[in-house]
């Protein structure tokens, strides 16, 4: 745990906001090579990750604020400071695929190549974020006696690394997503696969991650479920909609 990876003299530089820039670069360049293996310019990509991550930042941070607003009760500025913890991956992901196809469209784009490149990156941009919040501290897991538990500093109990088990997931996700997915999926029918991918991970890691509040994982275990069954089924709907090969590569 290092919550402040070092000093530029009296400025503290928080871990987390360092795996969150790497995050977001190693995105952008991911996104950035699909757009140039689909004929799309690549010079676009630099100010659309940055939409994009901004509107998914605001988006993550109001619905974390919504779900725990005696937490800035007395201290409202606080709301204002994502350096440490609050920030929830379902609450920036509609604004920021909003975003994205609001762009694509007013920039004459295809939307589901634009969202399916960065459907693509997104485990990956998870991935090391995660990696950051285990250096910060939260997002932490239920006491656990395995060899390989992780005691944080302040506290006696030690617990399941949950951080790490949803990277190294997450991970492997992008891994599939990269080396097979593409040979099958593209645009939209990519961003649905990666967001099922992700959902079914996010289920997983309910019930090893430890919350202050008792519902809090049976929330996000029904939305990862709905999300799922969304994606799975538009997945479905769409290949049946699809025409046939024969006559596509005609």
């Amino acid at each position: 745990m290092r919550p402040i990876l070092f000093r530029l003299g009296s400025y503290p530089v928080y871990s987390y906001g360092v795996m969150f820039f790497f995050a977001l670069l190693a995105g952008t360049l991911v996104a950035g090579g699909e757009f140039e293996r689909q004929g799309l310019d690549r010079s676009r990509i630099y100010l659309l990750s940055a939409i994009l991550a901004l509107s998914g930042v605001i988006g993550a941070r109001i619905f974390y604020v919504l779900g725990n607003l005696s937490e800035f009760r007395g201290r409202w500025t606080d709301v204002f400071d994502v350096n440490t913890v609050g920030l929830v991956y379902y609450g920036g992901l509609l604004p920021a695929v909003l975003a994205g196809y609001i762009y694509a469209r007013r920039n004459r784009l295809p939307a589901g190549p634009v969202l399916g490149a960065y459907g693509l990156a997104l485990p990956l941009c998870l991935a090391i974020a995660r990696v950051g919040c285990f250096l910060n501290g939260c997002c932490g897991g239920k006491p656990s006696g395995l060899p390989w538990a992780v005691t944080f500093p302040g506290s006696s109990q030690a617990v399941h690394p949950t951080q790490l088990y949803e990277a190294v997931l997450d991970a492997l996700l992008f891994a599939a997503l990269f080396l097979v997915g593409r040979r099958y999926l593209a645009g939209w029918d990519m961003l649905l696969a990666s967001l099922a991918g992700y959902s079914a991970v996010r289920f997983l890691m309910e019930f090893l991650r430890a919350h202050t509040n008792p519902d809090a994982a049976l929330f996000f275990q029904v939305m990862s479920a709905v999300m799922f069954t969304f994606c799975v089924v538009m997945l479905a709907l769409r290949k049946r909609r699809a025409p046939p090969r024969e006559m596509t590569e005609g």
